[in-house]
This record gives structure tokens, sequence and C-alpha cells, in this order.
């Protein structure tokens, strides 16, 4: 088989796959770009604190959120840490079912800014969500559809790679869109630039989509070529001796104690005597804030028991660590955000711009075959 063989059937597997199965892609796209919009403005519309000075200890932010309610116990507190941020305390009823609010403090003021309930998604959330994962089937059907769809995505986009690959000298051509082009040319220029400079996004939210559908698999794929698995335990570090009775605010002193390049976002508060307060924490120094670093410590005498660093993990661990971190946009900055945004509306578009290049050919070989009458003799 020659080259230019090859490459004629390739472009017509990527040409119909396409075409078939550019409904769902569409679809799967533009429901992610969707909850990835509605989680920001939820994010956003958390009331902002006013006041501006020195920040309250929380113990006092805490005890400011009870007396709101004190039938309820306190189940976290986040740790502020920007000016101008509200602190979110998580009120949780003592009986079943378990309810939860979050009270927005001041934590500065003191001032109470907002109670919200934590309430299930509602119906158009909900259904968006079955939409993305599912394509509102039932999940044991829907789940691995949408799985092979990301492999299917993942292919598209190596396919398109092979076929746009450029020609010794026509680079230049092929990564932008020429001045003055329209119709068949500004379609192609269109399709293989915004292609070009999308790949790397579109291939990682399309392999990381295949991770969350089949993470067993994916695990056992990664191991056989890069090493998996926590190390082994080192020794806990001393925990800082602080005087007093152990609350939120030494949790906090004591977790960035003992975890370098880290800082604390959340404290977790438990809701048994035998259980340990856990802190979350985000990474500081290089690399991505998410999966969080979690730090356990004896709720009566602030001892650490454990700590949980995913930046201590195999280098394969890390890899599929990264995957949930990338798919939904968390951990990587606003930059990356964007461009996860972006990446599900590319299936449309590349959809489109890759119909009309199919059409307008297919319409200019049909003005070419017209224009040249069966039989006509031979000058």
């Amino acid at each position: 088989m020659t080259w230019s063989s090859f490459r004629r059937g390739l472009q017509t597997v990527h040409l119909w796959a396409g075409i078939a199965l550019a409904l769902p892609l569409i679809v799967i796209g533009i429901s992610g770009s969707v909850l990835l919009v509605q989680r920001e403005v939820a994010v956003a519309s958390v009331p902002a604190a006013p006041a501006t000075g020195d920040k309250q200890t929380l113990v006092r932010i805490i005890e400011t959120a009870r007396a709101t309610q004190p039938d309820r116990r306190v189940a976290r507190v986040q740790v502020p840490r920007a000016e101008g941020e509200a602190v979110a305390v998580r009120m949780q009823t003592r009986e079943r079912p378990i309810r939860n609010n979050d009270v927005y403090v001041d934590p500065v003021s003191l001032q109470i800014l907002e109670t919200r309930d934590i309430v299930q998604r509602t119906d158009f959330a909900r259904q968006l969500v079955n939409l993305h994962a599912f394509l509102l089937m039932q999940p044991s059907t829907g789940m691995p559809i949408v799985g092979w769809m990301g492999v299917a995505m993942t292919l598209m986009g190596i396919s398109g790679l092979i076929l746009w690959w450029p020609k010794k000298g026509f680079w230049r051509r092929a990564i932008w869109v020429r001045k003055g082009a329209k119709g068949l040319s500004l379609n192609l220029d269109l399709h293989h630039a915004v292609g070009f400079w999308s790949m790397i996004v579109f291939l990682i939210m399309s392999i990381s989509g295949v991770y969350l559908v089949f993470p067993e698999t994916f695990h056992a794929s990664v191991s056989a070529v890069l090493p998996t698995g926590v190390a082994a335990d080192g020794p806990v570090p001393e925990t800082p001796v602080l005087p007093g009775p152990f609350d939120a605010d030494k949790a906090v002193l004591s977790a960035e104690a003992v975890v370098s390049n880290a800082r604390a976002r959340v404290v977790q508060m438990p809701d048994r005597p035998e259980r340990p307060v856990v802190v979350e924490m985000e990474n500081t120094g290089f690399g991505p804030s998410a999966p969080p670093i979690l730090v356990t410590m004896d709720q009566n005498t602030g001892e650490v028991g454990y700590i949980d660093d995913p930046r201590q993990y195999a280098i394969g661990d890390k890899l599929l660590n990264a995957q949930h971190a990338l798919h939904f946009g968390v951990g990587f900055g606003w930059i990356w955000k964007v461009l996860v945004f972006f990446s599900g509306v590319l299936p449309l578009f590349l959809a489109v711009t890759g119909v009309n290049i199919w059409w307008l050919k297919r319409r200019a070989r049909q003005r070419v075959l017209t224009a040249v009458p069966v039989g006509a003799p031979a000058e």
C-alpha cells in the first residue's frame, strides 16, 4: 500500500466517522462546557467580604457561625486567604437525614453575610450531567458509550493530525488562516489551523474522559509502562507543640508546619470522638493544586497521624490523578479553565467546517462533471 492510498483511505474513514459521530460528540462537548460555566457561576456568586483589616481566628469565626444554629454541628470551615474572601462554615444537622448549609462569615468583621442550604442539583443540572456522562441513557449503558466516544475522539484527533501534516515548506500555511480565504479555502484553513492549535487540549480532554469511564483498564495500561503505587510511609514529622487546647487554628498551624510548600484550605471537623481532624491543603509550589494534600490529626492531642501527599506518589499515579483535575478544569489555574471551556465547543466547530469541506468539494466535482458532456467528441 502506498502512502497516497493509505492517506485517501484514512481521509475517508476520518470523514464518515466524523459525520456519523458528530451529533453525540457535539452534545457531550457542549454539555461539558455548560457544566463548567454553571460551576464557575456558582463559585462567583459567593458573597464577598467587605471589611478590611486583620482576620479573626478560625475559632471566633466558627463561634459566630455556630451561634446562628446552635442545634447543628460544625462539619468544616474554610481557611481565609485572599482579601475580600468570605469564610464558608459548613453547618450540619445532628440527626438523620443529614442536611447541610453554609454560613458565610466576613473574616474581619465577623458579620454573617449569607446562609445557603446545600441542596441537590436542580432538575436542569441533573439532566445536564446525565446528558454529558450518560447521553440521557441508563448509566450502565450510557457510560460505556460515552467512554467509547472518548476513544473515537482520540482517534479522530490522531487521524486528523496525520492528514494535516504538511509537506516541507508548507508549515506556515498549515497553521494559519490565509488572508482573503473564502469558501472551500476558508473552511480548510479554519479546520486545519484550529485543529492544530487545539490538538493538545483536545487529546487531553478526550483521554481524560476515557479514564473517568474506564479507570481500571486505564490504570492497568499505565501500570504496565510506568511505576505506580504509593511509596512506603516514611516517619511522620514531629508535631509542633502548641499551648492550649487543640482547635481549628492549631490544626492549620500544625499542618503547615509538617507539610512544606503547601497551605491549608479547609479544616474538616470530626463528628465522633474517635475520628481525626482532617486538614485539606493545596500545593503552593510548581504543579497542580489538585487533588488536595490531606493531613489527619488527633482531635484531642493534635498529634499528626497520617499525611497523604499526592506530590509523593509514583509517576504513574501522578499521571492518573491529574486526569480528573484536567478534565474538570480544577487545580491548573483560570487559563486551563478557559481552554477546557473552548474544548467543549471544538467538536461543533470541527464538525461544521469538516462537513462544509466535504460538501464544497462534492459540489465542485459535480460542477466539473456537468461541464463536460458525456460522449463529447474529442477535438
